[in-house]
């Protein structure tokens, strides 16, 4: 039946005006209800398929719109979560989570204050359930699902269905969101609330209800709690109430809201600054260039996906889009700017934030094409973004921690003792082994005072090596490869003098290379 009005349809000559039959009802009327009498046919009229035939309802579009992007991102995210052995930010994640709260708050005092709400959060997470590398890393995958979902009801806010599910799915397939939601970082998080407070926002502004200003003052102190630059999202904001002309007493009492609860963290911040990013250099203009890639972290996609959030400042939606874009724009030039006129700063992960308003642009600028098209782009986009999430599945540094455990644990004997060096780099050389070591860890021969006591990431060690040696006849020695200047570890050459001269005394049994470390066994000789 269906086959016989398709005919009818392309021998009539009515090319581009509305066709009906004799009854007066417009073909494609008619078609549709010879599909629901025949649900197996497909329905081809001049472009129409069936998936144009089907009517979705709206409620269920709208769930839809984004269900899908959070489901998608779930699992794309948590796929393969556990695989990357740790790195050392999520070594000292661990270290300092796995301490009381008191000690937590003691250590912020010092060093990674700024941090101190994502460490309490993580120390509650492991107390609930463990401190595997998979269930640390299930908020950042939870918070990553989440993005996905509020990116799209951002696009559906602004745009309509359409331009949210494909800002989402976008989102949710990008290697990017893959490396951050598997990292045991407040990065994740951060982007969340920033996104979620840009949502919050835009729906004060419209609806004018005084629970969503306070919703929203919450969600600005989320993400400053999460992460301390992601309030840059506030100079877009800025923007955007700007652009209405009203509201603007009620968004400065939220944001001031959310800011104060930030402002301790701000105060301790901007006083450890040295310490945290002491290996960093002012940006240079090259840096800024590439900033695309370096946060999307794979090159194709960091211009691909900007360039399609570019086609959306189209006509009869560039005042909106364009508001998204100095959302995005502004923190990144006031970050640039901090780092060249005040102190380096200008990390492409600090502005991890940005890519879910990238997504929504892009997700409006697809709904231009058909439902085809538009999936076939979202389809090759997540194709060429196969790669990188392949090679974040990888370790993410080249210091194979585990590796260098597995050694000691399947060598050491009874009464072996251990060494790490350096014991004050960045490379957190006794957090890593200890993490896999753990309670068949040797003897700690120089151990003075560990991290809980240095209220720090680094443990002290005994002055006197020689005497704390006494009579060890067999030290393993775990040497990690310098980070600047860049070389390979021997088994002494990151030791201190006097721990090498203590060493002296002692004969190199065997020497092991893993990736990243040298892990030597030195035994006492016996004596003649």
């Amino acid at each position: 039946m269906a086959a016989g009005h398709e005919a009818a349809v392309k021998s009539s000559g009515h090319v581009g005006k509305p066709l009906t039959d004799n009854h007066s009802r417009p073909v494609r009327s008619r078609i549709r209800e010879c599909v629901s009498y025949h649900p197996g046919a497909t329905v081809i009229f001049r472009g129409v398929t069936l998936w144009r035939v089907i009517r979705v309802p709206a409620p269920v579009r709208a769930q839809l719109c984004w269900a899908l992007p959070v489901l998608t991102a779930a699992f794309v995210v948590a796929y393969q979560a556990a695989e990357p052995e740790l790195w050392r930010d999520e070594f000292a994640s661990w270290s300092a989570a796995t301490r009381t709260g008191p000690e937590i708050f003691e250590m912020g005092r010092h060093i990674d204050g700024v941090l101190v709400p994502y460490y309490l959060l993580l120390h509650l997470w492991i107390g609930w359930f463990s401190d595997s590398a998979a269930a640390m890393r299930v908020p950042s995958i939870a918070a990553m699902a989440l993005t996905a979902g509020a990116v799209a009801l951002l696009g559906r806010r602004l745009w309509g269905n359409r331009a949210g599910l494909f800002g989402g799915l976008l989102f949710a397939v990008l290697p990017v969101v893959s490396r951050y939601g598997q990292e045991i970082r407040g990065y994740a998080l951060a982007t969340l609330f920033a996104t979620v407070a840009t949502l919050l926002l835009i729906e004060a502004l419209d609806r004018a209800r005084w629970w969503l200003w306070v919703a929203y003052g919450l969600a600005v102190a989320l993400t400053g709690l999460s992460h301390l630059l992601a309030l840059l999202v506030l100079a877009g904001h800025l923007v955007i109430v700007a652009s209405t002309r009203k509201a603007d007493w009620r968004w400065l009492v939220a944001v001031g809201g959310g800011l104060a609860v930030v402002l301790p963290l701000t105060v301790r911040g901007l006083g450890q600054h040295a310490a945290q990013l002491a290996w960093l250099d002012r940006a240079s203009p090259a840096a800024l260039a590439d900033l695309p890639n370096a946060i999307f972290e794979a090159p194709v996609l960091g211009g691909a996906v900007p360039a399609v959030a570019v086609a959306a400042l189209r006509r009869g939606r560039a005042f909106d889009a364009g508001l998204l874009w100095a959302a995005v724009l502004l923190p990144v030039g006031l970050l640039y700017a901090y780092d060249q006129w005040v102190a380096p700063v200008f990390v492409g992960r600090y502005l991890l934030f940005c890519v879910p308003l990238l997504c929504a642009l892009a997700g409006t600028a697809l709904t231009a094409l058909r439902l085809p098209l538009a999936l076939a782009v979202l389809a090759a986009l997540a194709a060429i973004g196969v790669p990188a999430q392949e090679r974040f599945r990888d370790p993410h540094s080249r210091y194979a921690y585990a590796a260098a455990a597995e050694v000691v644990l399947e060598n050491q004997r009874a009464g072996d003792a251990i060494v790490y060096a350096p014991r004050d780099g960045w490379q957190l050389v006794d957090v890593g082994l200890e993490y896999y070591l753990r309670d068949r860890e040797p003897h700690d021969v120089l151990l003075a005072a560990d991290q809980r006591a240095t209220r720090s990431l680094w443990a002290a060690e005994c002055t006197d090596a020689l005497r704390c040696l006494g009579g060890t006849s067999r030290v393993w020695v775990v040497a990690a490869d310098n980070l600047d200047p860049p070389f390979r570890a021997n088994p002494t050459n990151q030791l201190r003098y006097e721990v090498k001269a203590a060493l002296g005394e002692f004969e190199q049994l065997a020497v092991w290379r893993v990736d990243g470390f040298t892990v030597a066994l030195f035994v006492r000789p016996p004596r003649v």
